[in-house]
């Protein structure tokens, strides 16, 4: 029963020592600088775009034989 104890207690210390290198070198590779998305400003609509969504609108219902499921 002992040597099943120190096992576990070995095993959970193995397991806290690579979690907490893993949060050292995530907490290392993570950026210095933050960036405020809220500094840049909003870049301008595509005028080709929004000529082109109304366009692929239908000028003329469909014809009715369209609609029939059988």
């Amino acid at each position: 029963m002992i040597k099943m104890n120190n096992m576990i207690y070995i095993l959970s210390l193995i397991l806290i020592f690579l979690s907490l290198q893993l949060t050292i070198r995530t907490v290392k590779r993570r950026k210095k600088q933050t960036t405020n998305i809220w500094d840049m400003p909003i870049p301008p609509l595509n005028n080709q775009w929004n000529t082109q969504s109304s366009s692929l609108k239908p000028q003329i219902p469909p014809p009715p034989h369209m609609f029939r499921h059988r």
